[in-house]
């Protein structure tokens, strides 16, 4: 999977990480090429972890409950676009520039 560094806009593979901070949806990165910390938007994270789990219950209730259809359907359709929708909208920002740029800013 290829990342694009918010700050200098290059590729970079997960692999190549070599610094992290914190945990669960609070995790940061560090660009290898221009030492930029970057981070998912939080919010944008559960929202997409709550479609998703949302659309699993109603497709089990569907499966298991009978004339639930009607209900689970659209509650499967919007899980469907609300995943879809914040997946998109979930890219990486930066959460801390590099030393070398806050010199120069500073200047």
């Amino acid at each position: 999977m290829s990342l694009q560094c918010a700050h200098c806009y290059k590729h970079f593979s997960i692999a190549k990480v070599t610094e992290s901070r914190g945990k669960g949806l609070s995790v940061e990165v560090q660009c290898p090429h221009c030492a930029a910390w970057l981070g998912h938007n939080k919010t944008l994270a559960l929202i997409k972890i709550s479609g998703f789990y949302g659309g699993v219950i109603a497709a089990l209730a569907a499966y298991f409950v009978d004339d639930v259809a009607h209900i689970t359907t659209p509650l499967m359709i919007l899980a469907v676009i609300v995943v879809g929708l914040s997946h998109i909208m979930d890219h990486l920002k930066m959460v801390e520039a590099p030393e070398d740029d806050a010199s120069i800013n500073n200047q």
